[in-house]
């Protein structure tokens, strides 16, 4: 018989492998929390099994993994490298299943074999970055497949990613459908999202408060690298002159974002101003106990939402994305949320 307190988090992204620990060590039932302030910083007694499936050929998953002390997970979470397989799920039914990213192949493809014919359990959809709002959007509305911005699918792929878009629904439905987030949460998607009959938890990354990491960080001025020039959402000559002009202001250390390439960063480091600093765990790990007196730059992101949480007194100097800085690639609601949520998030 299986335990009724055992859950699988599926994760592709050192961020989704932190709210999987941060949403499972809650005290909440995520299924059922809605609004603020509906958390509590260690894990109650009796906290169910975690088994988290870490997909670590996604890049950037390995280092982090690699870097990510073991001994900071309770002990009753354990890890395992080898991402979304739905024997996993098959082998021994969880209670819960938490979603990294709801808009995966890889995850598509193992719900629907695991959960063909059979009742899909409680689903809690963790954060994934900013995409997680069009998630949260796509999951509010009645129809329409689970797909990232500027994804084109297949056919087949696309009946999978409606089919389980349509089951999440279902889940809904039942209450048995929740958002686990650190973001703010617009008014209209929390009430379109609520209406479905899913819940939303938030949290200010109680857990990962409590880990003993940080270590020492250098005086220069810290910059948070963004993804967004990297994935040809934004030009690079533009985003390279935004870093001149820091530079210029004096010398830096930059924090790559996982998605930036080697070529990119190889020049950037021809500057000697600049020292590039590969962290392997998460920024938010890293400076999460940067000295009050600092100032972090960055354009809008994910990591600028998570430091404002974790570290109040810091200052964050978020630059808004120009207009003629896009490509054309990103649909407005992307450009919405980057350049509005987050620079509220940092404001707040």
């Amino acid at each position: 018989m299986n335990s009724p307190s055992y859950s699988v988090a599926f994760v592709e992204s050192p961020l989704q492998f932190l709210s999987a620990l941060e949403a499972h060590t809650s005290a909440i039932s995520p299924a059922r929390a809605t609004g603020e302030g509906q958390r509590r910083a260690a894990a109650p007694a009796g906290l169910g099994e975690l088994l988290i499936v870490a997909r670590s050929q996604a890049k950037g998953m390995t280092s982090f993994l690699d870097a990510f002390d073991l001994g900071w997970l309770p002990d009753n979470v354990r890890v395992e490298r080898e991402g979304a397989k739905h024997r996993i799920l098959r082998d021994r039914p969880p209670e819960r299943i938490y979603l990294g990213d709801p808009c995966s192949g890889q995850m598509h493809k193992a719900l629907s074999l695991a959960y063909l014919e059979r009742r899909l359990p409680e689903v809690v959809i963790l954060d994934d970055g900013l995409a997680t709002y069009s998630t949260i959007d796509i999951l509010s509305s009645p129809g329409g497949p689970l797909i990232r911005a500027r994804q084109t699918l297949k056919p087949s792929r696309r009946i999978i990613a409606a089919y389980v878009a349509d089951r999440l629904r279902g889940l809904a439905a039942s209450g048995r459908l929740s958002w686990h987030t650190a973001l703010p949460v617009p008014d209209a998607l929390a009430a379109a999202f609520t209406a479905t009959g899913a819940g939303i938890a938030t949290h200010r990354f109680d857990f990962l408060q409590t880990l003993p990491t940080g270590g020492s960080h250098p005086r220069d001025n810290p910059v948070i690298g963004s993804s967004l020039a990297a994935d040809g959402l934004i030009s690079e000559a533009r985003y390279r002159e935004w870093l001149e002009a820091i530079i210029d202001l004096g010398p830096i250390t930059y924090y790559p974002h996982r998605r930036e390439t080697d070529e990119f960063l190889s020049a950037l480091g021809t500057d000697p101003r600049v020292r590039i600093k590969h962290v392997g765990l998460p920024i938010e790990l890293r400076l999460v106990n940067l000295p009050a007196e600092s100032t972090i730059r960055s354009l809008p992101s994910t990591a600028v939402v998570s430091l404002t949480v974790l570290n109040p007194d810091v200052t964050i100097d978020v630059t808004e994305i120009p207009a003629d800085w896009w490509t054309g690639a990103a649909p407005d609601s992307l450009r919405t949320s980057l350049n509005s949520q987050t620079l509220k998030a940092a404001a707040s």
